[in-house]
């Protein structure tokens, strides 16, 4: 079997900012601040990250239950902000993913930095939820750092099947940190560059496996690019 581990933002959609929108909005609600702005980019960061940074800079500190408890609040914030932002979904992404279902060999996995309840409102918003094995994928309640993530799905993967290699996980990404996160688990890693806010050579220095323009209309196509 091969797994296709796919990250969520910059690579399967565009929510035109409605997450951060979302987690401002949280921060408000938490903190009463207004005017939060983020100043540093959250591309290909954990949600629990982003929240654990956000605090601590608004206070000095933070516990875990303060991140906890921004992000159940900022799950719960998300939707009206998908709803209102109004995102869209990457050239060929139900394409591509409708062939890795009906396709022998492979099978679809999330390795997202966001928490699981923000990745199962964004995929259901963009009607795409029903694509993945979320009991195998590891999310960003997980840990701070994207490497933690790709360990911890890596031994889910090897408990179910102890045979595979590193080499049958491909990470389907749009960041610098899906080319680390790969290799720290020995993974190839596949990246996208349609909705990557990095350039191609920013992300070649990090090495990936493979970087491509875009998904490809012709499914043949993907199977070539995954060989």
């Amino acid at each position: 079997m091969n797994y296709l581990l796919w990250d969520i933002d910059g690579t399967l959609l565009l929510t035109n900012y409605a997450g951060v929108s979302a987690m401002k909005a949280t921060i408000n609600d938490l903190y009463g601040l207004d005017n939060f702005e983020f100043t540093y980019s959250m591309a290909g960061r954990t949600d629990t990250y982003i929240a654990r940074k956000a605090i601590t800079g608004i206070q000095g500190h933070c516990t875990q239950e303060e991140v906890e408890t921004m992000l159940q609040a900022y799950a719960k914030r998300l939707p009206d902000f998908l709803v209102a932002k109004k995102g869209h979904l990457l050239p060929h992404v139900k394409e591509s993913l409708e062939w890795a279902e009906k396709t022998p060999g492979y099978t679809s996995l999330l390795l997202t930095g966001n928490c699981e309840p923000a990745a199962r409102s964004k995929l259901s918003y963009f009607g795409i939820g029903g694509d993945f094995d979320y009991s195998l994928s590891a999310f960003g309640e997980i840990s701070e750092l994207r490497d933690d993530l790709s360990t911890a799905l890596w031994h889910k993967i090897k408990a179910q099947d102890p045979d595979v290699t590193p080499s049958q996980l491909i990470v389907i990404g749009d960041t610098p940190h899906d080319i680390t996160c790969a290799a720290a688990i020995g993974a190839r890693s596949l990246i996208i560059l349609t909705g990557s806010s990095y350039t191609r050579e920013d992300l070649e220095a990090c090495h990936p496996w493979k970087i491509i323009q875009e998904l490809p209309a012709d499914p043949q196509e993907l199977a070539a690019a995954l060989a």
